[in-house]
């Protein structure tokens, strides 16, 4: 049986979002296909309204997100649901900086209830969540964080579905660069100024300044290049995230830490840049690429030293073969590795 208490920490999509007049935002089948934006430039509409387990699909079938990890958490690592196992119920489409003050107050909620230190297990994008919350509170009650796929140092992948948008299912609806960018958090996961880099080597292209983006079409500049709302908005965003990594640089070191990595695909660390334009085929589709863009070490969408990038800390790295990203968080081989991480 677990000693500690596990508080979950999911990625983006993660979470069911409800409004009360436009009904499910995000969560159900028919949102694969139709549906309110997930954003517009005038907000956000809604809230989360629990954890997806999985998405209904048609025939009994289920697209599943959490529930293979939940099961095995449950049969294989002892946790009871709602005694030693809890999840960290959020919108994933604030500002990781917000949310990680919401997650430093949850932790220390379950902390007291507990009368105990917890352990922390981050996915994807949960990981940035994490390390924001020891920035917001540096002496968190947590014995051992765990993250798996971590987005910690950021992803082009990211970059990818903020230029060309993001399709879930065959056939089903896009979202679109102007929703992720109307997100107050969609861009918090694009690779950190130093990292944000090109190909060819260009010194007057800089991801942070709003200008590249404009000069090279990327995302709501593809279909509104002199707009000056979006011109303002994506420069503000751009500024936030800026801000996010000088505040996640500082943040406190946990006690342990554990990073389970995605290796053995390649996945893109530039932007490909030909005739003024930014190539960002995302995550699957590297052929072509040329390979000073690439990094062999990855997920396919995140690198091994991205999903261990916790300046301070001395983590244990651990490395696991995957066919795609989402593997990190939905296959045995990364199942055995988070309940060994919390053993």
């Amino acid at each position: 049986m677990p000693t500690r208490p596990l508080l979950v920490v999911p990625g983006l999509f993660s979470s069911e979002l409800y409004d009360e007049r436009l009904g499910f935002i995000w969560g159900r089948l028919r949102q694969l296909y139709f549906g309110p934006p997930l954003a517009t430039l005038e907000g956000v509409r809604g809230r989360p309204l629990g954890i997806l387990r999985g998405i209904p699909l048609i025939f009994g079938m289920t697209y599943d997100l959490l529930g293979a990890l939940e099961r095995a958490l449950i049969e294989g690592g002892g946790y009871r649901l709602g005694e030693t196992l809890h999840y960290f119920v959020y919108d994933w489409r604030l500002r990781v900086l917000d949310l990680g003050v919401e997650l430093a107050a949850e932790i220390r909620r379950l902390a007291e209830a507990a009368g105990s230190d917890i352990d922390v297990l981050g996915l994807s994008n949960g990981g940035p969540v994490i390390r924001a919350a020891f920035a917001a509170d540096r002496s968190l009650p947590v014995q051992r964080v765990v993250t798996s796929g971590g987005a910690h140092a950021g992803a082009l992948e990211t970059l990818a579905c903020l230029n060309a948008g993001f399709q879930f299912a065959p056939l089903g609806r896009r979202v679109t660069p102007e929703q992720f960018a109307a997100c107050p958090g969609g861009l918090d996961s694009i690779p950190p100024p130093a990292a944000a880099r090109f190909w060819p080597e260009d010194s007057s292209l800089d991801l942070y300044d709003v200008e590249t983006w404009r000069r090279l079409r990327l995302s709501v500049f593809r279909r509104h290049p002199d707009d000056p709302t979006w011109t303002r908005v994506l420069a503000e965003r751009l500024a936030g995230v800026r801000t996010l990594y000088e505040t996640l640089a500082g943040a406190a070191a946990p006690r342990r830490l554990i990073c389970i990595c995605g290796t053995g695909l390649p996945t893109q660390v530039r932007v490909v840049v030909e005739k003024g334009r930014a190539v960002l085929p995302g995550e699957g589709r590297m052929n072509g690429l040329p390979k000073e863009a690439l990094d062999p070490d990855g997920d396919g969408a995140i690198t091994v030293p991205a999903a261990s990038d916790w300046r301070g800390s001395e983590p244990e790295v651990v490395r696991i073969g995957v066919t795609r990203h989402r593997d990190m968080v939905r296959t045995r081989p990364a199942f055995d590795a988070i309940l060994t991480a919390l053993r």
